[in-house]
C-alpha cells in the first residue's frame, strides 16, 4: 500500500478490514495521506491484534501531526514491533514526547526509529533523551542532524542519556545499549560518537565510569566490609580484559597503567578504611589454616593406624600412644 494516495477515510476501511490478520509482520504505508482519523484507525487495529506478529511499520511521507502520533503511540504499548518508520511526517517535540511511555514499557521491542525530515529541535531532542532513559530495546536513533534543529543543547541531552556523569549510580543507570543516534557520520559531536562507540563493546557501565569519575568514593561500600572487595576486584579485571576492544586516544600500555593505578588506589582506600576489618581478617585466616593443618594431621593419624591393622584396644596402650602422638604434635 506504498504510494496509495491513501486519505484518513479509505485507510480506515483498510485498517478494520485488516483486524482479521494479526499474522502480519510487515506494513508499509509510505507516501499516503494518513493522518490524524488514520492513525486512530490504525491504533484501533494493533489494539485488536494484541500480541500480533506486526515487526514493521512504515509511515514515511504521511500527514502524521502531533496527535496522530500521540493516537499511535496508545496503540503500540501491546505490540511486538521493532521498526518503526516516521521519517518526512508533521511531527514536533510535543508528538516524541508521548513515545515516552512506549519506550520505558517492559513490553517495548522497538529497536530502529527513523525520523529524517523532521525539525524536532532541542525540545525533540529533550523529549527523546527523557523517553529513552531506562529502554532496553531502541539501538538506532535515525535523523539527519542538519535537518533536525539540534543545538548543543540538545545534544547535551543526548550526551547525557549515553552518560550521565552527576553520580556513579547515574552513570551505572545511562543509556548502554543504543548504538545509533544521527546518520552514522561525523556531524554529531564527538562525545556522542565515543559513547556510542562504548555501547558497542562489552562492559560500556564500567569504562564511563572510570571516565567519568576520576576518584571513585570507596565509602558507600563499607556497609558491606570486606564481602564487596572480591566485586570490586572483579569490576576492574573485566575494564582490563575488555580494553583491547575500545580505541582509546592513548597507547593500550598507558591505559593498562592508568587502571592498574586506579585499582591500587581502590583497595588501599578499602584497608585504609576498615584497618580493624583488615586485621581480623588476616587472625581469622591463621586460624583457619591452623584447623587445616590439625585436621591433616588426623588424617594421617589415622591411615597410620589402618596400615597397622588397626588401633590397639588395650586401654594402656591407647593412653600411651595418645601421650606419644602429643608429644610428636608438639614437637
Amino acid at each position: 500500500m506504498e504510494g496509495g494516495n491513501l486519505s484518513d477515510e479509505g485507510f480506515a476501511g483498510i485498517a478494520t478490514a485488516l483486524r482479521t490478520y494479526p499474522q502480519l509482520e510487515s506494513l508499509y504505508l509510505e507516501g499516503n495521506d494518513i493522518g490524524l482519523m488514520g492513525c486512530i484507525a490504525l491504533a484501533d487495529m494493533l489494539r485488536g491484534w494484541g500480541a500480533s506478529n506486526l515487526k514493521t511499520l512504515d509511515l514515511d511521507r504521511n500527514g502524521i501531526d502531533d496527535q496522530g502520533l500521540q493516537a499511535l503511540a496508545a496503540g503500540m504499548t501491546s505490540t511486538k514491533l521493532e521498526a518503526l518508520y516516521l521519517s518526512d511526517n508533521l511531527i514536533t517535540a510535543v508528538g516524541l514526547r508521548s513515545l515516552s511511555d512506549y519506550f520505558q514499557s517492559e513490553r517495548c521491542c522497538l529497536n530502529n526509529l527513523n525520523l529524517y525530515g523532521i525539525n524536532f529541535g532541542d525540545e525533540g531532542a529533550m523529549a527523546l533523551a527523557d523517553g529513552l532513559m531506562g529502554n532496553k530495546s531502541l539501538t538506532s536513533l535515525y535523523f539527519d542532524p542538519d535537518e533536525s534543529g539540534i543545538t548543543d543543547v540538545g545534544w547535551d541531552a543526548f550526551s547525557k542519556l549515553l552518560c550521565d556523569p552527576s553520580s556513579i549510580e547515574s552513570t551505572y543507570l545511562s543509556n548502554h545499549i543504543i548504538g545509533t543516534i544521527g546518520d552514522n557520520q561525523d556531524s554529531s559531536p564527538l562525545d556522542i560518537r565515543e559513547y556510542l562507540e562504548l555501547n558497542e563493546h562489552p562492559h560500556p557501565a564500567i569504562y564511563k565510569i572510570l571516565e567519568s569519575h576520576s576518584d571513585i568514593d570507596i565509602e558507600p561500600f563499607f556497609q558491606w566490609k570486606l564481602k564487596l572487595l572480591p566485586a570490586v576486584i572483579n569490576w576492574f579485571q573485566s575494564a582490563s580484559s575488555g580494553m583491547m576492544h575500545v580505541n582509546y586516544p592513548q597507547e593500550e600500555s598507558t591505559q593498562r597503567h592508568i587502571l592498574q593505578s586506579r585499582e591500587l588506589s581502590a583497595l588501599h582506600k578499602f584497608v585504609r578504611g576498615m584497618p580493624a576489618l583488615t586485621v581480623v581478617a588476616y587472625w581469622q585466616q591463621q586460624v583457619i589454616n591452623i584447623q587445616a593443618k590439625r585436621r591433616r594431621l588426623d588424617v594421617e593419624e589415622e591411615t597410620a593406624w589402618v596400615r597397622l591393622g588397626g588401633r590397639p584396644r588395650d586401654e594402656g596402650n591407647i593412653e600411651f600412644i595418645q601421650i606419644g602422638t602429643k608429644r610428636m604434635r608438639q614437637e
